[in-house]
C-alpha cells in the first residue's frame, strides 16, 4: 500500500470519464451481486475500503498541517468517475477499488514543480515533517486498532486465558450414536459450560471427569458447572455403556475458551495500549515467520487446487483481500471475532507499511533518515537521487505483485475453512 508515491496519471477527458462510469457500473454491479450471495461480505468490503481511506486521510491531514501541497486525494485507481475541488485539492473516486492515494508535490528529485511552489514540496520540508507525513498512514492504522481495542474492552471486558488443560462442553447431544439416551443434555448441560466438580470430585482435568463417569454406571451424579460467570448444580443420570459396562454421560470435549473480566474506563485505556504493544510484537514475529520461510510460502502459492497441505501451518499462510473478506464474512465468527480481525488487520498493515523499502511508506522514512544522516551538522540539504533506488523499488513491486497474486490464487484454489 503506497500512500505517497505518485500513481499513473490520466487525463480527465469525456472518453476517460465514460470509461470511469462504465467501471463504476461494473464495480457497483459486482457489489450488488456479492450482496445477493452474502450480504456480510459487502460490509467487510466496505470496512476494508474505509480502512484504506483512513490510511490516506492520515497522509493528507499531516501534509496539509505541515504546509505541503496535496493536489489529489482519490479512492481507487484508473479513470476518474467523478471529482470535486476543495481549495487546491481534487477529491474523487476511481473504479479500481484496490487502494487509494494522496498526491503530494515534490516527493523526490524527479518531480517537476513550479519554482514558486518548491517551498511546499515534500522534499523541502524538515526531517521531522517528512517522517510525520510518511508514517501518518501507519499511525492512522495504529490509532484505529487502539480505539477498537478500547471498544472491545468496554463491550466484552479483558480476556482471561484459561490454563492449557482447561476444558469445556463442546456438545451435549440428546442420544448416543447407538440411539441410547444421553442424559447430560436432557438434564440441562449446554455447550460452553465448564464442569467444576462431579460428585464432589474435581473435574478440572478431563481424565478425572471421565474416571468418575465410568465408575458410576446406572447412578446419578451431581455436576457443579459454571455458565456465564454463575455456578449451577445439576443431577445427571449416568447411562450404562453396553460395550464396556462402564458409565457414559454424553458430553463432548472442547478446549476451554477465554473468560472476560470487566474493566473500568481508565483501566481500559491503559490496557488498550499494552494489548496493542503485545499484538504489534506478535505481528512482527508473524512477519518474520513469513520472510524466513519464503520457500514454504512459494510452495503454497504454486500448490494445486484442493491441496490439503496448502493450509497447514497458518503462521506462514498468506491471505489476500479475497481471503480477508471470506474470513470476515464467515458465519462462524461472532461480533467479538470480527472486531479482533479488524484490530489485527490494522496492526499488521500498519507495521508492514513501515518496512524500509520503496514504494512502501517505510521506504520514504528510510530515504529521509539517510538524507538527514548525510546532512549531519553541515546545515546543507542533502537529497538522494531516486533513480539509484529504482531497481530495488521495481524488485519490491514485483515481489508484492507476485505475493498478492499468489495469495489470491491460494484463497481461490485452496480457501481456508472458517
Amino acid at each position: 500500500m503506497t500512500a505517497t508515491a505518485d500513481p499513473p496519471q490520466t487525463d480527465d477527458t469525456p472518453e476517460k470519464r465514460t470509461v470511469g462510469l462504465v467501471g463504476a457500473a461494473v464495480v457497483l454491479g459486482l457489489l450488488v451481486l456479492l450482496g445477493f450471495v452474502n450480504s456480510t461480505m459487502v460490509v467487510v468490503v466496505l470496512v476494508i475500503a474505509f480502512v484504506v481511506f483512513m490510511h490516506e486521510l492520515g497522509h493528507y491531514i499531516t501534509a496539509r498541517w505541515t504546509g505541503m501541497k496535496a493536489t489529489e486525494f482519490f479512492l481507487g485507481f484508473g479513470p476518474r468517475i467523478f471529482s470535486f475541488r476543495r481549495g487546491e485539492t481534487d477529491f474523487g473516486l476511481k473504479p479500481v477499488l484496490l487502494g487509494a492515494y494522496v498526491k503530494i508535490i515534490g516527493m523526490h528529485n524527479l518531480d517537476d514543480v513550479e519554482a514558486d511552489e518548491e517551498h511546499r514540496t515534500y522534499r523541502q520540508q524538515s526531517y521531522p515533517r517528512r517522517i510525520l507525513v510518511a508514517s501518518a498512514g501507519s499511525l492512522m492504522h495504529f490509532a484505529m486498532a487502539i480505539i477498537a481495542l478500547f471498544v472491545f474492552l468496554m463491550a466484552w471486558g479483558s480476556p482471561v486465558l484459561p490454563d492449557r488443560d482447561a476444558w469445556e462442553v463442546r456438545d451435549a447431544p440428546a442420544v448416543f450414536g447407538d440411539g441410547a439416551p444421553a442424559y447430560a443434555g436432557a438434564s440441562g448441560v449446554l455447550p460452553g459450560d465448564r464442569i467444576l466438580t462431579i460428585d464432589g470430585h474435581s473435574a478440572r482435568l478431563w481424565g478425572d471427569f471421565v474416571e468418575v463417569v465410568v465408575a458410576n454406571p446406572g447412578e446419578t451424579v451431581e455436576l457443579v458447572l459454571e455458565r456465564d460467570g454463575e455456578q449451577l448444580s445439576l443431577l445427571v443420570p449416568v447411562e450404562v455403556n453396553p460395550e464396556t459396562g462402564g458409565g457414559r454421560i454424553g458430553i463432548g470435549l472442547a478446549q476451554a475458551r477465554e473468560n472476560f473480566e470487566d474493566v473500568g474506563v481508565l483501566e481500559g485505556i491503559g490496557t488498550s495500549f499494552t494489548t496493542f504493544s503485545d499484538m504489534s510484537w506478535d505481528a512482527v514475529e508473524a512477519m518474520g515467520q513469513i520472510f524466513s520461510n519464503l520457500g514454504e510460502l512459494i510452495d503454497r502459492i504454486v500448490s494445486p487446487p484442493n491441496d490439503p497441505s496448502a493450509n497447514e501451518n497458518l503462521e506462514t499462510r498468506p491471505l489476500s483481500l479475497v481471503g480477508a473478506v471470506q474470513a470476515g464474512a464467515s458465519d462462524s465468527l461472532t461480533a467479538e471475532d470480527r472486531l479482533r480481525l479488524f484490530i489485527g488487520f490494522n496492526i499488521f498493515i500498519g507495521i508492514f507499511n513501515l518496512l524500509p523499502l520503496l514504494p512502501l511508506d517505510g521506504g520514504h522514512i528510510a530515504v529521509a533518515t539517510y538524507e538527514r544522516i548525510r546532512e549531519g551538522r553541515s546545515g546543507r540539504r542533502h537529497m538522494i537521487d531516486i533513480t539509484r533506488l529504482m531497481p530495488i523499488t521495481y524488485a519490491v513491486v514485483m515481489f508484492l505483485v507476485f505475493f498478492g497474486l499468489g495469495a489470491l490464487y491460494l484463497d481461490i484454489a485452496n480457501p481456508l475453512s472458517f
